[in-house]
């Protein structure tokens, strides 16, 4: 009896010296390197781009100074899309029976990240992947107001991961080696506390484990210097600073030096902005009015929408006659006001030119219209065949026909709300009619 009270004296004092020595010590500062990529996630961690990752390997005894009996090492890389992660794990009993997504995955040999963008306001994210591979995710708005059975189905995550294990987990009686869990976070599901974050934004994260041994209570352990035993206290939490390319990247650095000498305002995060001037490309030619200029895929000539004034009559113009780049020949008279130009992603092969224009089309009322031309696929390269009219609606102001064609292979159109001002017929939220909208069309495909 006295030996366990004097061992309880001695963990209480020594826990307390721990949380008042740790509180005054600064938080651990972790770097998130810019990547190009690309990563495979295949829970191997073999790509080029982890070379360039700094690791995260001192885990501690939440409460403690001690260090985790078994190692971890953590690399995080990010770029535009994705944060991405790399975690190994030295584990002598894997184990991991919970199968369900968002089930009670710490129950088992788990990996949890904990995510808190500002330190301005509570909310934070958690991620976990347990060594069979399964994933829990959530986001809690505040701590107090709800964790596990409030939050783990509130919010759609999209995050990959993929788990590797040098041992098994059927066999609890063998010695395993570890595992490793891989996996990219997309920027959109860390909406709600606003997405990507700004170059050299600092965020509270804490990377945590819960490694079990068959026989034993399981070990606890934390990159952050936890003073309570809790993983989600959150002020204990290291900082994590998002580096950009220009510091790890002695050609990026160079021009990001080279635009401090240039005069201007713009801006780019998370890369500088190249230190270019505009030029002119073709100081010979002359253009009255341009509404679109598109290049003819798989050319260096343009396709250029041209008015002879504010909303007069449209031409659809081509630059390379008689291959001088500043010599314009006519290619197309809509008999409309044209708006806009979209060719066909198999546009090498089909010759397909899509022209988005407004007009009285068969002395009818003003109509916006999709239409679909075929330019020849040798020269002279001239328009061939009848157009194909695609779509078309009535439209009498704001008349829409911007278009363009998704990694899908959609044709994406605004349709305009086709009044004068500001949908005065209130159709935006009306879906039985076609204006005030974004309409998608599967071209390939015609009803």
């Amino acid at each position: 009896m006295f030996d366990r009270l004097r061992f309880g004296f001695f963990f209480t004092v020594t826990a307390s010296c721990f949380s008042v020595c740790s509180a005054q010590m600064p938080p651990d500062r972790f770097l998130c390197a810019w990547t190009n990529g690309p990563i495979v996630i295949d829970g191997n961690g073999s790509d080029e781009a982890w070379q360039s990752a700094r690791p995260i390997d001192r885990f501690r005894i939440p409460t403690t100074d001690q260090s985790a009996s078994t190692s971890t090492r953590v690399r995080l890389l990010w770029d535009r899309e994705h944060l991405y992660f790399f975690a190994e794990m030295e584990d002598h009993d894997l184990f991991a029976d919970v199968l369900k997504h968002d089930g009670k995955t710490w129950d088992n040999d788990v990996f949890e990240m904990f995510f808190r963008p500002s330190r301005n306001h509570q909310g934070y994210y958690e991620f976990q992947v347990n060594a069979a591979g399964t994933n829990m995710d959530m986001f809690i708005p505040s701590p107090g107001t709800g964790g596990y059975s409030k939050y783990r189905s509130s919010n759609r995550f999209r995050w990959e991961t993929a788990v590797v294990r040098n041992g098994t987990l059927e066999d609890r009686s063998d010695r395993d080696m570890g595992w490793s869990a891989e996996g990219r976070i997309p920027w959109i599901d860390l909406m709600p506390t606003g997405g990507r974050p700004e170059l050299r934004e600092e965020w509270l994260v804490a990377f945590c484990r819960y490694d079990f041994t068959k026989g034993r209570s399981p070990e606890l352990s934390s990159s952050a210097r936890l003073t309570k035993p809790s993983f989600h206290h959150t002020p204990d939490y290291s900082l994590l600073q998002f580096v950009g390319p220009a510091e790890r990247d002695p050609g990026l650095r160079r021009v990001s030096e080279m635009q401090s000498r240039i005069q201007s305002r713009v801006t780019g995060s998370p890369e500088p902005p190249p230190p270019y001037r505009a030029v002119r490309a073709y100081p010979n030619l002359n253009i009255k009015w341009p509404i679109d200029v598109q290049v003819e895929p798989g050319t260096d000539r343009l396709i250029i929408i041209e008015e002879d004034g504010a909303y007069g009559p449209t031409k659809v113009m081509r630059t390379g006659l008689d291959g001088d780049p500043s010599k314009l020949e006519e290619l197309l008279d809509p008999h409309s006001v044209a708006y806009s130009i979209a060719f066909h992603p198999r546009f090498a092969e089909n010759g397909w030119m899509f022209v988005g224009s407004n007009g009285p089309f068969d002395k009818g009322p003003h109509k916006s219209r999709i239409t679909r031309y075929t330019i020849e696929r040798v020269p002279p390269f001239k328009i061939i065949g009848d157009p194909v009219t695609i779509i078309d609606w009535e439209s009498r102001g704001h008349n829409g026909a911007a278009m363009t064609f998704g990694t899908d292979g959609m044709l994406y159109v605004t349709s305009g709300d086709g009044t004068s001002d500001s949908d005065t017929d209130n159709v935006g939220q009306d879906l039985s009619k076609l204006l005030s909208k974004v309409l998608r069309i599967n071209v390939d495909q015609p009803s």
